[in-house]
């Protein structure tokens, strides 16, 4: 088990203060195809692994320091700046024509719904989630390897669109949701021998 530290989304930041003033719901033409807008239900839905999330600075792959600013490269497949892992923003990157972090087999992404007995309330500035993959959780990257994951994020959904709890799974970057933290790790292989769990901890840190 791995306790991972993660960063606050600049996307969540912004729709926290919306939600707080009373600013922040479904707009009125907010529609994705066949689902009409709901009410929006800002409580953690899902946690989402990839392939991304490294560097190689030249002594080999590590993991990077994690972005709170990770956002879908806008494009005409991808038109709305959504938050989100990157190896699903490698995919939009590819998408715009500019350059990718990450080769195209080896950004596979994972989705699984979360509930309230996975949250933990730690202290009144901390929580944690419990992101447990099982055995048949993730085996294959897509091209009949085990996945190399660097990174998690964890997730609402979106404000502005009515989505469904779990968006598509690899290789697609699947329905935009709120990624609401995201953190990086050293690399964890996932085969079907084995379970994964990982403990992400958001801090909310107190104003200076």
């Amino acid at each position: 088990m791995a306790v991972i530290p993660a960063v606050v989304t600049n996307g969540a930041r912004e729709w926290w203060i919306k939600l707080f003033g009373g600013l922040a719901g479904v707009p009125a033409g907010a529609t994705i195809p066949n689902n009409p807008p709901t009410a929006w239900n800002p409580v953690i839905a899902y946690f989402k692994v990839g392939e991304g999330g490294w560097i190689d600075p030249g002594g080999g792959a590590e993991p990077r320091a994690p972005e709170p600013d990770l956002v879908w490269v806008t494009s005409a497949t991808y038109p709305d700046p959504f938050p989100d892992i990157d190896a699903a923003v490698d995919i939009t990157r590819d998408a715009a024509a500019v350059p990718t972090r990450y080769g195209a087999t080896s950004r596979a992404t994972f989705t699984k719904a979360v509930t309230f007995t996975d949250v933990s309330f730690i202290a009144p500035s901390t929580i944690e989630i419990e992101c447990l993959l099982d055995f048949g959780d993730f085996n294959d990257d897509g091209n009949g390897n085990s996945p190399e994951m660097w990174e998690i994020g964890v997730y609402m959904d979106h404000p502005e669109f009515a989505v469904p709890v779990v968006p598509a799974g690899p290789p697609s970057v699947g329905t935009p949701g709120l990624m609401v933290a995201y953190g990086t790790f050293p690399k964890q292989v996932k085969d079907a021998t084995k379970q994964i769990l990982n403990l992400v901890r958001i801090v909310i840190a107190p104003s200076p």
